[in-house]
């Protein structure tokens, strides 16, 4: 007798078992045979990685950067000012020199009133003083006259000025007032007990002074002019 054997066929779990096993094994096979692929992935992850803690680095960097620009430019500032102080200072030490040789200058010259004073009566030419300038040719005459009176009165009167020296080897006279440099001085003076004088000169090229002629004549034509002659004296810059 023939027996029947009776199976429940279950396709869809067949197949899906299939299925599990071919996916697994595709995955296994991808694996194992794709660990390249896989290595460049990670090593573009640690680069990534990498990237982003140098960015984070260099953000840094342009902080500390830009502190220390504003801390230069600062330092630079108090550089200058300092510097400019120290010019400032420099300029007024100068100037305070300059100022205490110029009072040096005018106690001397008062010593030297006081001094004619005790010597000579009258009126008088003091001193003469001749500073030869930048410009070719270019002189600046300096004159003192004192006048030493019992009377509280003026000398008043008319001053003449004369430079003699050489023109091509001829004697040659120069008034003042031929070679000055500035406006038509004015010789006319009137003071009770000094007087200074002051005269910028251009002398003609090729000429060598060599004497200064003074004159001074007061108004009183009962009283005779005073003259003197002064060797030429030149002081140097």
């Amino acid at each position: 007798m023939t027996q029947l054997v009776i199976r429940t066929h279950r396709p869809v779990r067949f197949a899906i078992g299939v299925i599990l096993v071919s996916m697994v094994t595709a995955i296994g096979t991808w694996l194992f045979l794709d660990e390249a692929h896989w290595s460049v992935i990670r090593a573009r992850f640690r680069a990534g990685t990498e990237q982003q803690r140098l960015w984070s680095a260099n953000k840094d960097l342009e902080v500390d950067n830009a502190t220390l620009r504003e801390r230069v430019i600062a330092l630079e500032r108090i550089a200058s000012v300092d510097k400019q102080t120290e010019t400032f200072l420099q300029k007024e030490i100068r100037e305070l020199q300059d100022e205490v040789f110029l009072l040096k200058g005018e106690l001397a010259f008062y010593r030297g009133i006081m001094e004619a004073a005790d010597q000579t009566k009258g009126l008088n030419i003091h001193s003469i003083y001749v500073r030869r300038l930048a410009q070719a040719n270019t002189y600046l005459l300096k004159l003192v006259l004192t006048h030493v009176a019992n009377e509280e009165a003026d000398a008043a009167g008319v001053m003449s000025i004369t430079i003699e020296g050489l023109q091509n080897g001829a004697l040659r006279q120069l008034a003042l007032n031929e070679v000055s440099a500035d406006a038509m001085p004015d010789l006319a003076f009137k003071f009770r007990n000094f007087k200074r004088f002051d005269a910028s000169m251009q002398l003609p090229g090729g000429f060598v002074p060599q004497r200064v002629f003074v004159g001074l004549q007061l108004n009183d034509e009962k009283r005779s002019k005073i003259n003197k002659v002064f060797d030429w004296p030149v002081t140097a810059n």
